[in-house]
């Protein structure tokens, strides 16, 4: 990783820089009493630099392989999450989050009345009628984006001349 000044390779250095914010965060996350602690926020924040910025400056490097493997979705930390199964490929998923992300169609859910955020649901409203994306248990967001972007940034590594 680069030191604090210019990118070097601004698509790489902006994602690793992205989660290593996310991982500082993390480091410090007990200092704050519980009601204080924003990691959700963080992470909806940090998906802009990890899934709308690759979207627009590198979709060639996005993964293309089916996401209805149960390995893949084992690796990646998934158990509970659930993907819309008119999204048939890792690409179209990433895509499809994309428009839910920049255009902030997410809602957060709670099971009970504690309030909690247990489920992440990203949507797509511009079909009409409300298409749910993908809803992530919130504990498998986080590992999903790091699996993903370790992904894309060895594909950028690996192919990007």
């Amino acid at each position: 990783m680069q030191n604090m000044g210019n990118y070097e390779n601004l698509e790489a250095d902006f994602i690793e820089r992205t989660l290593a914010l996310i991982s500082q965060y993390e480091i410090h996350l007990h200092k704050y009493r519980f009601e204080e602690q924003y990691n959700y926020t963080l992470l909806i924040n940090c998906l802009l630099g990890l899934i709308v910025l690759p979207k627009e400056r590198i979709i060639s490097y996005l993964p293309n392989q089916t996401i209805f493997d149960n390995k893949l979705l084992s690796e990646m930390g998934i158990e509970y999450s659930r993907f819309n199964t008119d999204i048939k490929d890792f690409k179209s998923l990433i895509i499809s989050l994309r428009h839910s992300i920049a255009h902030f169609h997410i809602t957060i859910e709670s099971v009970d009345d504690s309030f909690l955020i247990d489920n992440i649901v990203f949507m797509d409203v511009d079909k009409g009628i409300p298409y749910e994306i993908a809803r992530f248990k919130s504990s498998e967001l986080l590992p999903f984006v790091r699996y993903y972007s370790t992904w894309l940034l060895s594909n950028l590594y690996k192919y990007k001349k």
